[in-house]
């Protein structure tokens, strides 16, 4: 049945959303994202804190202090028991933080806290885009430091403005009062709009790589609606933990606030693996995730693809990213990614970046593309690793290597990449695959 899904038109929406969630779930699945999710869990307990004591100290200066109290026990999906328990931590951490004593001591752990849930949520961000390199420590500095401030500024920013709203409400005339309707709806849905844009930058600006706005945008919506509903349930099922409560008394806040964090990660992954897919899609051979090939065939695929640079590279035309490798050669997307990760592990490759795009990552040649023969390309790839299991007899494993080169290599081992499949007429390798 699933095989027949991917036989009707991309035109029919039902069967295309219900193609890229498919495909969506079995890479959250085989990435196990839901580790990933725990594993967050546990460092969002030591920055919640940290976290919130930024934003209240932003929001004192600016005399909203109250309010911004109350905005975040509205959102934050805890007991109410919990949302007391964290403000008091909040508090008592300022407190202490000003007395002096332990103000360095005090930032030092507050930023470090911070710096560590943040390149956490890179580092899985990455991990679910296939990137296998993360920010650099000066450019983790100035975007971690940026995150980290101006999202405080941003929530005292959006909580200002709604007091600005209600005030001029209350200004408005009896002729104007037609507006007042409208306008309460649009306050009522604000704190959906802000989470499905919020989702949206999250998505686009924490993975070290280039993320449509489309992409981004579409699972931000899902994932910000996700959320609030989340939170509306959770809100109004506190009337079925009656039980709970009296089972584990106080204790039944800690573990409830876990799962809400456990699920509430869960949702911003799932979010994070459906723009990764949204934006690779027409990569995904058939709603594969995962392509498993043999080494002959993966060897094949390091050839056209190391090929396909060179050329690129001897046309003097701009360098392929990996989605483009993808495009052009028409293969699985995970595939070419990792790919150009070995091929820039054996020295074939280098990884570039494009200064008016820096989160574009583009690979080159290393080396002169007439140097780069395809013979060298396979004994790279023949040399990565070790060979200290053998059969116990090295003249047989000698000779073995010997007529394996012979076999295979002699016919166009001195052949440069750049020509090599310049006069074949070659079907696609995905095609090939069916």
């Amino acid at each position: 049945m699933l095989h027949d899904l991917w036989e009707i038109p991309a035109e029919f929406l039902p069967a295309e959303v219900l193609r890229r969630l498919i495909v969506t779930t079995r890479c959250f699945l085989q990435e196990r994202m839901y580790f990933r999710a725990s594993a967050l869990t546990y460092t969002t307990l030591f920055a919640i804190v940290p976290l919130l004591a930024i934003i209240f100290a932003i929001a004192k200066g600016f005399g909203l202090s109250s309010l911004v109290e109350q905005l975040i026990k509205d959102n934050l999906v805890a007991t109410p028991e919990v949302q007391d328990t964290v403000i008091g931590f909040v508090n008592s951490y300022l407190s202490h933080s000003s007395g002096g004593i332990f103000l360095g001591f005090g930032v030092l752990l507050l930023l470090w806290t911070l710096f560590n849930l943040t390149n956490t949520i890179e580092v899985t961000f990455n991990q679910i885009w296939q990137v296998k390199r993360n920010r650099p420590f000066t450019r983790q500095l100035t975007d971690y430091t940026s995150i980290i401030f101006l999202l405080p500024v941003f929530i005292v920013a959006t909580t200002g403005l709604s007091i600005f709203i209600y005030n001029f409400l209350d200004t408005l005339s009896a002729d104007e009062v037609v507006l007042r309707p409208t306008v309460l709806i649009l306050v009522k849905l604000s704190p959906w709009v802000l989470t499905c844009l919020f989702f949206t930058g999250l998505f686009m600006y924490i993975p070290n790589t280039r993320v449509k706005f489309l992409s981004a945008g579409l699972a931000g919506v899902i994932t910000g609606i996700a959320f609030q509903v989340l939170q509306w349930g959770y809100l109004n099922s506190q009337v079925w933990l009656t039980s709970y409560n009296a089972i584990y008394g106080s204790f039944a806040a800690l573990p409830l606030f876990l799962l809400m964090c456990q699920i509430a990660w869960t949702i911003t992954l799932f979010g994070c693996t459906l723009a990764y897919v949204n934006q690779n899609f027409k990569s995904f051979y058939r709603g594969k995730e995962n392509v498993i090939v043999s080494r002959r065939y993966h060897d094949y695929l390091c050839l056209r693809i190391a090929s396909s640079i060179c050329k690129r590279y001897a046309d003097k035309e701009a360098p392929y990213s990996a989605e483009e490798l993808a495009e052009a050669n028409d293969v699985h997307i995970r595939l070419v990614t990792q790919i150009v990760y070995t091929l820039c592990k054996v020295g074939i490759l280098i990884e570039t970046t494009n200064e008016d795009n820096p989160e574009k990552l583009t690979y080159v040649p290393a080396y002169d593309i007439n140097q780069i023969k395809a013979g060298d390309l396979l004994n790279a790839l023949d040399a990565d690793g070790n060979e200290l299991i053998k059969t116990g007899d090295e003249t047989a494993w000698k000779h073995f290597c010997k007529e394996r080169n012979e076999a295979h290599l002699n016919t166009f081992k001195e052949q440069p990449l750049h020509t090599l499949f310049a006069t074949t007429d070659v079907a696609s390798p995905m095609s090939q695959q069916e």
